[in-house]
């Protein structure tokens, strides 16, 4: 009875909190979410971390997954893989990304790899996107290439940064601005567990 009235209380809360940060979606927060969060980061990293901080990021990435449906699938759908600790190889469909005009310029030029975030390349191997496509930056850290008889394979590992390496996501939901330490999802979700993300489709060299 106690153990369900707890799994109550914390569905209750979760739920409440991706409520209010629908409440707030149009109107902004007045800084209110990152002040929340950088005192969640500060008890975490000290090995302090509540059952409120631990609901109110579950509250916060599920009101990610939810408002990111529409703007961020692919992201979305990755991240939900991810908090469901599966861990397994994840195919995705690799045609869509063969039509995307950066991924184009990458394969034409015969680079190894291409990050979707607008910054110097990190490699001159490497290719950065002109502008940076948020969907699939959430979705892959640096989205490697290899290309070989005609196909073309894309691979990825997808995993968090711990909390010390204080790797830090800009986030935005609505007017909410936000910063976010990639470790806390781990706060949230222990079960969260690296997996590889794989797509393979037939490309023809112009």
């Amino acid at each position: 009875m106690k153990k369900r009235l707890l799994r109550y209380l914390a569905l209750t809360a979760t739920a409440g909190a991706a409520l209010l940060l629908l409440l707030v979606f149009g109107t902004g927060d007045a800084g209110l979410t990152q002040r929340l969060l950088n005192g969640i980061e500060a008890r975490a990293l000290a090995g302090r971390s509540t059952l409120p901080d631990k609901l109110l990021l579950k509250g916060l990435y599920q009101g990610m997954m939810l408002t990111g449906r529409l703007r961020y699938p692919q992201a979305t759908a990755f991240l939900r893989y991810y908090v469901g600790g599966r861990g397994d190889t994840l195919r995705f469909d690799a045609r869509a990304l063969l039509r995307h005009p950066e991924v184009q310029q990458a394969l034409q030029r015969r680079k190894t790899a291409i990050t979707f975030r607008h910054q110097p390349p990190p490699r001159p191997t490497y290719h950065a996107v002109r502008r940076t496509d948020w969907d699939l930056f959430y979705t892959f850290d640096l989205l490697f290439i290899r290309q070989q008889g005609g196909q073309v394979e894309f691979y990825d590992q997808y995993y968090f940064q711990p909390l010390q390496r204080r790797s830090r996501t800009p986030f935005r939901i609505g007017n909410i601005r936000f910063k976010l330490n990639d470790g806390l999802i781990h706060v949230a979700y222990p079960e969260a567990k690296r997996f590889t993300s794989y797509g393979q489709a037939a490309w023809a060299r112009r």
